[in-house]
């Protein structure tokens, strides 16, 4: 079974998602703007952004499973 909707994915919007990061253009890896987590991974609300990026552009992710970086930049 899929992660249920978290409070981030019901309150916050992908519009406000995209404000919150730039694409570095060598790479195309999304470099994160918005607030950090203790560990430095990216928050959007109360989920990590890569997750809540990853649910909103593709999919519900799967229980068990993990979402990881292409660029291995964890904000």
């Amino acid at each position: 079974m899929g992660q249920k909707p978290t409070c981030a994915m019901i309150r916050l919007t992908k519009e406000r998602f995209e404000r919150r990061y730039i694409p570095e253009p060598n790479s195309g890896c999304w470099i994160w703007l918005g607030p950090l987590s203790r560990d430095n991974y990216g928050r959007f609300g109360c989920m990590r952004a890569h997750r809540y990026s990853y649910q909103k552009f593709n999919a519900i992710i799967p229980d068990g499973l993990f979402v990881l970086h292409k660029c291995h930049v964890p904000c």
